[in-house]
């Protein structure tokens, strides 16, 4: 999925400067930096950057582990095993590095566009979300012990550890209505109490990361999620849904809980909060989260997605994410492009 929202083209001159010169990490003895990747490949331009240009300074940086927030396909495609594949070959090239992945929509809510062969009917997405969970999630994430991974006993995607006093979480929440909105090759009412379920472990995963950072004394907690969950029609914000539906348009406010959620638990912690995200394409960190800031919680739009409007208009970042923590600063997170250096563009 993807959309153009609060993207301008003062932002992309701004960012073409960036890259021309790029600027140094700001760098502290007891800073943190580690890698986010997402919304990529999309193509075989993506593909060909990525795996030539990304994922080798990422091998080279030396970090602690890796956050991948989904979308390893373009939603233009079929899903194939071939797409993952490729994503089974990502991790086992970065190991020992961890790798904790969280699905995004094109590869299981969004495989529904395209119809599956056997039965020439639109592909279950929820026979897809069963496959990434055997594929990818059957069991731990292979770290060192002192980062203490934990997984949500009912969503194992769900993933918490520690590491350099930041208490990490990633949590399954995808665009597409988080899995209510454009239905196809499911049952509604099946597919609704499904997503309803994901909802709850969600919820209770924001929930217990916050408690865990709170006794933990953390300097920082870290949510990744895919969705961006401020992409989201004026008419219906904060509107709950009742269920899932086939349309493709938004009738109800599928994130209205979970910002409420990350708000809180920003909140309750009271230390820096980041939430990292994909799914659409501007790259932004600011406090922006439609009506659920927090004066201590960040959002951080990650690179990845990036395109060619038929206007001519270039929009996103082809890149994958770095991310620095600087305890005690006044401004604990900074983001550039792993590649370019470009940083990341402020939203307030």
């Amino acid at each position: 999925m993807r959309s153009f929202k609060g993207w301008s083209l003062a932002g992309v001159a701004c960012l073409m400067a960036a890259c021309a010169s790029p600027p140094e990490t700001p760098w502290a003895p007891s800073a943190l930096s580690f890698p986010v990747i997402g919304d990529i490949p999309y193509s075989d331009d993506d593909r060909q950057v990525f795996e030539e240009e990304v994922v080798p300074a990422i091998k080279v940086g030396g970090y602690p582990f890796v956050i991948h927030i989904g979308d390893y396909k373009g939603g233009g495609a079929p899903c194939t095993p071939a797409e993952d594949e490729a994503q089974l070959a990502l991790i086992a090239q970065l190991a020992p590095t961890p790798v904790f992945y969280t699905p995004g929509d094109n590869e299981w809510t969004d495989c529904d566009r395209f119809n599956d062969a056997a039965t020439g009917r639109p592909a279950s997405e929820l026979a897809r979300l069963d496959r990434l969970r055997a594929l990818f999630f059957s069991g731990p994430v292979s770290a060192p012990a002192a980062m203490g991974v934990k997984t949500h006993e009912r969503v194992p995607e769900n993933a918490s550890w520690t590491h350099g006093g930041v208490r990490f979480a990633t949590v399954h929440i995808v665009g597409t209505g988080n899995g209510f909105r454009a239905v196809e090759g499911d049952d509604p009412a099946e597919a609704g109490a499904r997503a309803r379920l994901r909802e709850a472990a969600a919820l209770d995963w924001i929930r217990l990361a916050s408690d865990d950072a709170k006794n933990e004394n953390a300097d920082a907690l870290v949510f990744a999620v895919h969705a961006d969950m401020t992409d989201v029609d004026a008419g219906v914000l904060g509107k709950p849904c009742d269920g899932a539906i086939a349309e493709r348009e938004q009738i109800c406010d599928a994130f209205a809980a979970l910002r409420t959620a990350v708000s809180k638990a920003a909140k309750s912690f009271d230390g820096p909060t980041l939430l990292i995200h994909g799914d659409t394409a501007p790259f932004t960190l600011g406090h922006s989260f439609a009506g659920d800031e927090a004066d201590n919680l960040w959002i951080l739009n990650a690179a990845g997605d990036h395109g060619v409007t038929p206007q001519g208009f270039h929009y996103g970042v082809q890149d994958s994410t770095l991310v620095t923590f600087t305890p005690g600063a006044a401004n604990p997170f900074y983001a550039v492009g792993i590649t370019s250096g470009a940083p990341a563009e402020a939203q307030e």
